[in-house]
């Protein structure tokens, strides 16, 4: 799996939030935000079962995980 999963060992999870995609762009994301300010995703081009993680930690909160891909609508959301 590319992406350095690895990076999220030891954080504190404040978030989920999920994303489902239209036509070229992946069909689903999940997103992982942490109490640091910083988030994670993981995404599929298919089901859940198949998920790739992407490049790294990005900086942000649950407002740049909604505005990131704005086409893709958000069908979870749970935040701390």
């Amino acid at each position: 799996m590319k992406g350095h999963p690895e990076l999220i060992v030891g954080k504190t999870i404040s978030g989920v939030i999920i994303k489902q995609g239209g036509s070229g762009s992946p069909s689903r994301q999940l997103f992982l935000l942490f109490d640091d300010n910083t988030y994670f995703e993981f995404w599929s081009w298919g089901d859940y079962s198949g998920m790739s993680a992407a490049g790294g930690l990005d900086r942000g909160g649950a407002e740049e995980v909604r505005n990131y891909m704005k086409g893709n609508e958000i069908i979870f959301e749970k935040l701390a």
